[in-house]
């Protein structure tokens, strides 16, 4: 099915718009007749990409929901299941009501194969660019152990939980990078355009420059004739090694040597290993086997040594292992995370346990990102005036030689 926008003319003669699933515009009308809709525009809601032209088309992404949108739909869903709401009715009403385009779209698009018999879970993989395997698979949990409501909500938890860190990170960012991009800007002002003007009037008494102003004038000159070359090196480098990451042994040797580092290894496993807890300990709560749950579970991951660990525990699980020991082998994640497993196996808790897991993980990355940020800030400003005062000085040192040349 394909989903169409329309317009049309309601029995009291007032215009309705909406969107609405058919195999085709005929069968689009013909439904809209049902409904007393008498349409007076109706068009593919997924045609405007096309329209904009063939350059356009190959810049335009497929249509997918934002994180922060899903996570607000998935509440909405979670709120209306748990009321007895139909599945069907449920995503009709949040398309009708969603202002977004897009949203309106994949959730017509998700109802229209709910409504030709598929389950939900099985409708949203369709939209893959969307619903990720993951969200899929905890949906087809709550289907299996009838507790659909129960999962969206946890669900809808995750995805905020995600996004709220995700935001706390991107704003404690926002200012050192302001601050970064002026003081460069400032300081390929002054070594461009301030330095080889007021050097040149030195250099016109013929009197030797002292050694820190020909540094800068050395570096100065450099950035002068090559600026625009070394600008083109750094972004073919960027490009080539954002390429080569696609690559899975060069990805694999790049985040190996990132765990071997001192502070950025421990937290990219803490990271890892909290997207891990948290994912595969609501599968379990929402009544996923805990083998499928550690699948699914697993593609949160996105370190690929951490990833192929979790792919040999998980073996080791279908042979008949336990998770503790399982996880206990995989040498990439914190120890906690196995010691953890065990007390919830033996508890029956396993699921609440990883959760308990991902909230202490996810509160010393919290901790240690905010004190990090806090010094990044001062440390942007101290190295900063450091250089721009190594300038200064550089053209007040000839300027104090002059003048003891002159009292001379």
């Amino acid at each position: 099915m394909q989903a169409f926008e329309y317009s049309a003319i309601d029995g009291e003669g007032k215009t309705r718009r909406g969107t609405i699933a058919a195999e085709g515009e005929q069968e689009a009308r013909k439904n809209l007749l049902v409904r007393q809709l008498y349409a007076t525009e109706i068009k593919a809601a997924n045609r405007r990409a096309s329209e904009t032209g063939f350059l356009t088309s190959i810049f335009v992404k497929k249509q997918r929901i934002k994180s922060k949108d899903l996570a607000l739909i998935t509440r909405q869903m979670a709120t209306m299941v748990d009321a007895a709401s139909p599945v069907e009715e449920v995503l009709a009403a949040l398309a009708q009501q969603a202002e977004k385009t897009e949203i309106r779209d994949v959730l017509t698009r998700v109802r229209a194969h709910v409504m030709a018999g598929m389950r939900l879970s099985r409708a949203m993989e369709q939209e893959g660019e969307t619903f990720d395997p993951l969200y899929c698979a905890m949906v087809a949990a709550g289907e299996s152990a009838g507790s659909l409501g129960i999962v969206l909500a946890r669900v809808a938890e995750n995805g905020e939980k995600t996004e709220e860190m995700r935001s706390k990170v991107q704003s404690a960012l926002i200012y050192p990078a302001v601050l970064m991009t002026v003081a460069l800007g400032v300081v390929t002002a002054l070594m461009i355009l301030v330095v080889p003007k007021v050097v040149a009037q030195f250099e016109s008494f013929g009197s030797e420059l002292p050694l820190l102003t020909q540094i800068v004038v050395a570096t100065s000159g450099f950035l002068t004739s090559y600026g625009l070359m070394l600008l083109g090196l750094i972004l073919i480098a960027g490009f080539a090694f954002s390429a080569s990451m696609r690559t899975r042994s060069v990805r694999y040797f790049v985040h190996a040597r990132l765990l071997r580092l001192p502070i950025i290894g421990r937290l990219i496993r803490s990271v890892n290993a909290a997207r891990f807890a948290r994912s595969f300990g609501t599968l379990v709560l929402g009544g996923s086997p805990v083998l499928d749950a550690m699948v699914a579970a697993k593609e949160t991951v996105k370190n690929v040594c951490i990833d192929k660990q979790l792919a040999e525990a998980i073996v080791q699980v279908r042979e008949g292992s336990g998770v503790a020991a399982s996880l206990r082998h995989a040498e990439t994640l914190p120890p906690m995370l196995g010691y953890m497993a065990a007390a919830g196996e033996r508890s029956g808790q396993l699921g609440a346990m990883m959760h308990k897991s991902a909230d202490y993980l996810e509160s010393e990355f919290d901790g240690f990102t905010k004190t990090a940020l806090s010094l990044l800030e001062p440390m942007i400003v101290i190295f900063m005036g450091a250089v721009v005062g190594a300038i200064v000085l550089s053209i007040m040192l000839p300027i104090l030689r002059l003048n003891s040349l002159v009292l001379m």
